[in-house]
């Protein structure tokens, strides 16, 4: 016996609906945002972590997701990929998904061999109470030019 012809495009449509919804999420987990003016690129959500590189104004970026309150986001722009505190970002970063952060994992997929890598142990409980960053990078001299923000 045959299916109707109208049975067989509803079950071929039912098919392809998940595809397309995946494909939607996904979408909706990268937006994309441009940078505000010159910013900071971080290895983590906090002004503490490493500094990856930093981006100029207009900088477009894929923006993956974002803390809490979307006070920074995990963006990557060319190949870097890194943290942005979101004030310095376009409000279509308002609209990224929530993430969590970890140094461990985060860092082994992005960071693996990085200079700051090889002391992750220092960074391995950010966001715990007992939490101290390490030292600040020491001061820059009097009259040099102040760097990007974030």
């Amino acid at each position: 016996m045959q299916l109707p012809l109208s049975f067989r495009r509803f079950a071929a449509l039912a098919l392809l609906l998940p595809l397309s919804a995946l494909s939607a999420l996904s979408a909706l987990a990268q937006q994309s945002a441009s940078t505000l003016q010159a910013v900071n690129l971080r290895a983590g959500p906090d002004r503490a972590f490493p500094l990856v590189t930093w981006l100029p104004a207009r900088t477009t970026v894929r923006v993956f997701g974002c803390t809490s309150r979307w006070r920074w986001c995990d963006v990557a722009a060319g190949r870097s990929r890194g943290w942005v505190d979101s004030r310095y970002l376009s409000n279509s970063a308002r609209r990224a998904p929530i993430v969590n952060f970890s140094v461990p994992s985060y860092w082994d997929r992005h960071y693996r061999g990085r200079p700051w890598d090889l002391n992750r142990n220092q960074w391995s409980n950010w966001g715990s109470p007992s939490f101290r960053p390490p030292p600040p990078p020491p001061m820059r001299p009097p009259g040099q030019q102040r760097g990007p923000a974030g």
